[in-house]
């Protein structure tokens, strides 16, 4: 039974994802029902991931799927094996970044992609749907090393010889410590690997991508590049070899800048909204058009496909590289990045580039239509005329609302924030 004012849990672009329980169990075993055909199922190290990875197994059983799991893999290694291996649906059970406490479910198509809007709505309908509990057999195959080694493979030969790099990669505590640490071996690095538990219990606890800026300290001694992925290995924020953090705007650029050095043409790029000032000022010196797309890999790829650009992503770490993959990987970003650098003979630190002012904040709220209040948006044109670039959004995951203020003042770029945030907060 709901809890009264509780929302019910809604499936979008990155499926599903909540508090573990019996809500979240539940749709598990919808979603199951929804899928047909053949399915990949993945799972980071979550200690609720096996439970879940099985409910979500009955569910597909009982709608007459076949399931292979793979077990602890990266979300984009199951967008990967589930197009490698002609799948009809991947599914991944995970909360990405999210606290240990979390978890989710995501659904790849067929090629390995995000799912249509027509396709979100049919699994967001079925959530809403009273299933009854089937007792059936499981058609289900377990191919976790089978599946590790093939994406491993294909990860590998996305990048060339690193012998002589020093690299240090934080693994999150999730599915990056059964991937990352064997692909920078076979591809010849001198790696160093924190952060590698796959317990569950620890995943995203004071490490990867939401702490790379710790990542130094916690990996003494010299490297050319620092690797932090989170729990399930869709994004990358790095440091570069002084501990500098790079993030997925930086190492975007220097993919980009390290591309045309090679000869390649880049005629533009797809970043987000909340993307530096100063990345777009770095990369029309590169002669490369920046475009902007709202919040959400999703429309990041919408962007790339519409433009043509082969490099898409998010401040975030989130980076689609087309050439190679249709979603979000961090290791293949890492591989990709760390060979471009050695084949260059270049280090990550002469990529950098002068950044704008920039502050984040969110209002808690569950009244998320608070972002168009005429006194909000009275204030956001203001700050607006007066230079500061503002940008005030619902978040997608949590109840508040975000702030972004960015000017080359930085006062400026400060007080339109605290007076938005007291607007949002009457």
């Amino acid at each position: 039974m709901e809890k009264e004012g509780k929302k019910p849990l809604c499936f979008g672009t990155d499926g599903v994802r909540a508090l573990c329980g019996e809500e979240l169990e539940r749709a598990a075993y919808a979603l199951g029902r929804t899928v047909s055909g053949s399915v990949v199922l993945g799972r980071d190290t979550r200690v609720s991931g096996a439970r879940l990875a099985r409910v979500f197994a009955e569910g597909a059983c009982a709608a007459g799927a076949r399931v292979t799991d793979v077990g602890i893999m990266p979300t984009a290694g199951v967008a990967y094996l589930t197009k490698s291996r002609g799948a009809n649906f991947g599914a991944v059970i995970s909360a990405s970044h999210n606290p240990p406490e979390y978890n989710g479910i995501k659904i790849f198509s067929a090629a390995g992609e995000k799912l249509s809007e027509s396709e979100e709505n049919r699994f967001n309908a079925a959530l809403s749907v009273q299933f009854e509990r089937k007792s059936v057999a499981l058609d289900v195959t377990d191919d976790s090393l089978g599946a590790r080694e093939d994406y491993i493979k294909g990860l590998t030969q996305t990048g060339h010889g690193l012998a002589g790099m020093k690299i240090a990669l934080d693994c999150a505590n999730g599915a990056a410590g059964v991937i990352a640490p064997e692909v920078f071996a076979r591809l010849g690095a001198d790696t160093v690997t924190v952060s590698a538990n796959i317990g569950g219990e620890d995943i995203n606890d004071g490490c990867g991508a939401l702490h790379v800026e710790t990542l130094k300290k916690r990996c003494p001694g010299k490297f050319d590049l620092y690797c932090a992925f989170d729990g399930d290995a869709d994004r990358l924020m790095a440091l570069d070899e002084r501990g500098e953090v790079m993030d997925g705007d930086r190492i975007m650029f220097t993919i980009a800048a390290l591309a045309i050095q090679k000869g390649k043409k880049i005629p533009c790029v797809a970043g987000t909204v909340m993307s530096n000032g100063g990345t777009e000022r770095a990369f029309a010196k590169l002669g490369v058009r920046f475009l902007r797309a709202k919040v959400g890999d999703k429309y990041v790829k919408r962007m790339m496909d519409e433009c043509g650009a082969e490099i898409g992503g998010e401040q975030s770490g989130h980076i689609i590289l087309s050439k190679f993959a249709q979603t979000g990987d961090g290791i293949l970003t890492a591989v990709v990045l760390a060979s471009l650098l050695k084949g260059a003979k270049k280090r990550a630190g002469e990529f950098s580039y002068p950044l704008f002012p920039q502050f984040n904040a969110g209002v808690l709220t569950e009244e998320k239509g608070r972002a168009e209040l005429p006194q909000v948006r009275a204030a956001v044109k203001k700050w607006e005329e007066r230079g500061v670039r503002v940008l005030v959004r619902p978040s997608g995951t949590e109840p508040k609302i975000r702030i972004m203020t960015e000017c080359e003042n930085a006062a400026l770029a400060q007080a339109a924030l605290k007076e938005i945030q007291e607007e949002l907060s009457r």
